[in-house]
């Protein structure tokens, strides 16, 4: 994670002075009534909230935070495209709300370390979520730290989400795969029959990239196909 320059000290941070940030995020946090979310007015924030508040908004990496017993949600600039359209009713709002259709997998990772267990820690964490309307395939690494809150019976106020999108990455190296595992027994065929049939065997070993194919053959003159190979389709 970058350092953090500028930040103000916890014990001197105003209310107020936590929504000083600038980007597009510090502007919607600030047109928020916060009265109405899960962590009520800004007036009310604790110290340990207002300086969060504070490190999101000058951080250039993707934070987010959950607060509250509600896990009410507030992230900076770097972490809004992971939201897609989800945003922007996604700030402050209760997490479980934000992600119904994972909430049974990182439910339990945030839940850890906000009633006192361990930080939580994914290499790559393999989420469907569906932040553009349709169900996608994505891939994160993630840490969940607890945050200190000395005003709240438990020591704990919340956790930060330290959030790196890793799914180009992931889904890219996986294909590169398929390439080369046709590649490697191309050679095997014969004729175009046996090239179409070894294609289409190989590529059902990789349902998640090529779900289904259909293989076809041209005659000599190109005006008619015959069917060569299936993979995925029953």
């Amino acid at each position: 994670m970058e350092p953090v320059e500028n930040v103000p000290r916890l014990t001197s941070l105003r209310p107020l002075e936590c929504l000083a940030g600038v980007g597009e995020m510090g502007a919607v946090i600030r047109a928020i009534d916060w009265a109405q979310t899960p962590i009520g007015p800004v007036a009310s924030w604790s110290p340990s909230l207002r300086m969060m508040v504070s490190f999101l908004l000058a951080n250039r990496f993707p934070l987010l935070l959950w607060w509250g017993p509600q896990f009410c949600q507030l992230y900076n600039d770097p972490y809004r495209p992971v939201l897609g359209t989800k945003h922007p009713q996604s700030m402050g709002q209760p997490a479980s709300q934000c992600w119904p259709e994972i909430w049974h997998i990182i439910g339990p990772l945030i839940e850890t370390p906000y009633h006192g267990g361990p930080a939580t820690w994914m290499e790559d964490l393999a989420l469907e979520i569906n932040r553009h309307r349709f169900a996608e395939e994505t891939h994160f690494t993630v840490a969940y730290s607890p945050v200190p809150d000395d005003t709240v019976p438990s020591r704990i106020g919340g956790v930060l989400a330290t959030v790196h999108e890793i799914s180009d990455k992931v889904v890219g190296e996986r294909r590169v795969e398929v390439l080369k595992d046709l590649g490697a027994r191309s050679s095997e065929a014969k004729t175009a029959e046996e090239a179409c049939a070894i294609a289409a065997e190989t590529l059902a070993q990789h349902p998640k990239d090529m779900p289904f194919a259909l293989l076809y053959l041209l005659d000599a003159d190109g005006q008619r196909a015959r069917f060569a190979g299936a993979a995925g389709v029953h």
